[in-house]
Parts: C-alpha cells; structure tokens; sequence
C-alpha cells in the first residue's frame, strides 16, 4: 500500500513538469524508468506472500531509498526547471534586446541616409546675378558689349559662384543650356556643344566650361559662340553642375 501511494504521489508530481520543455521531458522519462525500476524490486519481494523479518525490512529499505530518489529528482527536476525558466526569459529578453537593436539600427540608418541627403543637398553650387551679354570681336582681340543682334558673334554668360565649403575642392564642369523661343537646345557641335547627364537622362549642352573651385565666392563666364543668326524671340539660359540645375534667366 506504501509502494502505490509513493508511486501515485510519483506520477502526479511528474506529471505537472511534462510539455513543458524537450530537454526536461527526456530528463523526467530517464528519472522515471529508474525509479520505476526500485518499485519492481520491491513488488518482486512483496510478491512472496509471506515474508521473513529480513525481507520484510529489505522491502521496507528499498522503499526508503525510492522515496530518497523521489526526493532527490524532484529536486533536481525543480532545479532544472528553473534554469529553463531562467533561459526563456534570457532569450525573450534578448530577443527584445535585438528587437530594440535592430529599431535603432533603422533609425540610425535613416538619420544616416538623411544626413547624406543633407551633405548632397548642401554640396550644390549656388549663384547669383546671372547676366547675358552680347559680344562682338574687336580687330585686337579685345571684347566690346552690344545690344546690335547683327553685331553679336558670341553670347556671355557671366555669374557669381557662391561659397560652399560642403563641396569638394577642384574641377567642376558647368553647363549652359541655351533654349531658343521654339524649346528646343541651340546645339553647335562644331562650337563646343554636346551632351551630359541630368536626372539619369541624357541631355543636350549649348556651352561647357571647366572651372577649379576652390570653396571661395568666384567670378565665371561661359562663352557660347551662336554659330549662326538668332531668331527673334525669348530665350532661357540655364547652369547645371554635378546633376543640379543651378540657375536660370531668360533674355530677348
């Protein structure tokens, strides 16, 4: 009658720790089969009927060691279980750890990209007091303004470069985009016109011009020889550099 009450007392408390994990299933199973293993030996002995005093306190013996062993598992069950209760919390934490992590990677990475957004936005060339100018050769070479459209053999594009100490120091190539009154680029291949990239398109120059930029406010001008007589009507010069458009005037 003591077996079955500590073998019933056994399986209940056993019972309470099983699903719980893998690893502490395999260790109840392996817990269980050896104290399953003390009870059979003691009903071997039980089994006789009548029982000499010796046998009697044999049985009795193992029973004390069954429930020794019942106590020691239980104990170590117990243990077991908290080190796997203790591991699943350490790995929800950690999981919210590189949850929290992973949040401010993101939010580092985005401060990151706006940042570069930044420093390609303030790297842009800025002008200012953008002039066009009508230009005939004098016999010595020198340059004499004038507003006589017959007279005119180049146009001047002059503007002021802003500081910018953001940019990188040295070559810059400037564009100049002369739209005549129909839309269209004044393109003369022969004078120095041809094609560069704006918007990942390509698109056509009127006049280009090499600059060394050395993060200082500078003075430029940018040639454009017409190539042939103007049409009447309202034009548009515009700058580009490094993939902006800089500026734009127009002029009659």
């Amino acid at each position: 009658a003591e077996l079955e009450i500590e073998l019933l007392a056994t399986d209940s408390l056993l019972s309470n720790y099983k699903g719980r994990n893998e690893q502490l299933d395999q260790f109840l199973r392996e817990k269980n089969d050896s104290l399953q293993q003390m009870a059979e030996r003691i009903e071997t002995l039980l089994r006789k009927g009548k029982l000499t005093r010796a046998e009697l306190e044999k049985a009795n013996d193992e029973l004390d060691v069954l429930r020794y062993y019942r106590r020691k598992y239980m104990g170590q069950i117990d243990s077991l279980n908290t080190v796997i209760v203790n591991l699943g919390q350490e790995n929800q934490n950690l999981k919210t750890d590189i949850k929290a992590q992973k949040r401010k990677n993101e939010n580092l990475n985005m401060d990151v990209a706006r940042l570069s957004t930044k420093v390609v936005a303030g790297s842009r060339l800025t002008t200012q007091n953008v002039f066009v100018t009508g230009i005939k050769k004098r016999s010595n070479g020198k340059e004499k303004e004038t507003i006589r459209v017959s007279q005119m053999e180049l146009l001047k594009i002059s503007f002021t470069l802003n500081e910018n100490y953001v940019t990188d120091k040295g070559k810059k190539d400037i564009y100049l985009k002369v739209i005549g009154p129909d839309g269209a680029t004044v393109y003369n291949q022969i004078a120095g016109s041809g094609t560069f990239k704006y918007q990942e398109v390509e698109s056509l120059y009127s006049a280009k011009k090499d600059i060394e930029f050395n993060n200082e406010t500078q003075q430029v001008s940018i040639y454009w020889d017409k190539g042939s007589e103007f049409s009447a009507g309202l034009y548009k010069a515009e700058l580009y550099c490094e993939g902006f458009k800089i500026d734009s005037t127009e002029f009659e």
